[in-house]
């Protein structure tokens, strides 16, 4: 089979394995060349990104021949590239990935992307380190994601984050070291630790702490959670 027939039939078998949509299945069998399967997968991508769909295409793209990449480049999907514009799909372990524009980067897997610009980073896996630059924004599904967010950057979801300059964060689970925000919003269980008053919002089971309580939890001093909350 030449790359599009290959990548045809990949995608078929994991569209029975996962029952997936009627439309999407009927799109991709009417494709013709590999930037059209690009563009079916582009209007199913919560298909792609989210379901078990992911997961067998990831694990069968690591086995596939460049050419077939370089032909999926031409319909604006990228593997484990630094892009400006586009989806990238980051499925290599320890991978760096860095992308700026206007770039969207999607982790399927434990790896570390920079953002810049306007780009979009999307993980759910965990194992993830982002760092977000300029006006870039993250969403993160996996607790133990380790988000950093400086100048007018956005991360929103579940993670570790550290916050710089005019970030904005609205976090729904782990933990926030503060050093400097224009907003945060704190809720789920979440942890704050800063000693700011202004621009923080905290709700549900959220709890805000000063960093003086941060801080002895990395020396072993003893801390009593309840006499730090603010």
């Amino acid at each position: 089979m030449d790359n599009f027939e290959q990548l045809k039939e990949i995608c078929r078998e994991a569209c029975h394995e996962r029952n997936a949509c009627k439309p999407g299945f009927e799109a991709l069998m009417r494709t013709e060349t590999i930037p059209q399967i690009m563009q079916v997968w582009k209007d199913n991508w919560d298909d792609v990104y989210r379901s078990r769909y992911s997961d067998i295409m990831v694990r069968r793209l690591a086995e596939q021949s460049p050419s077939m990449i370089d032909e999926m480049r031409k319909g604006g999907v990228y593997v484990n590239e630094d892009r400006y514009d586009g989806y990238v799909i980051v499925s290599n372990p320890g991978r760096t990935i860095s992308v700026g524009g206007t770039a969207r980067a999607y982790l399927f897997t434990a790896a570390e992307v920079t953002a810049t610009d306007n780009a979009q980073v999307y993980c759910r896996t965990s194992g993830v380190k982002v760092t977000l630059h300029g006006h870039a924004y993250c969403h993160s599904e996996a607790r133990d994601a380790e988000v950093t967010v400086y100048n007018f950057a956005h991360a929103e979801g579940q993670m570790q984050c550290t916050t710089y300059n005019a970030a904005e964060v609205v976090i729904q689970g782990g933990t926030l070291v503060d050093h400097g925000h224009r907003r945060i919003a704190a809720y789920g269980g979440t942890r704050v630790y800063s000693d700011a008053t202004k621009g923080i919002e905290i709700g549900g089971q959220a709890r805000q702490y000063p960093m003086v309580a941060m801080e002895s939890q990395h020396t072993g001093k003893d801390n009593n959670d309840n006499d730090n909350m603010l």
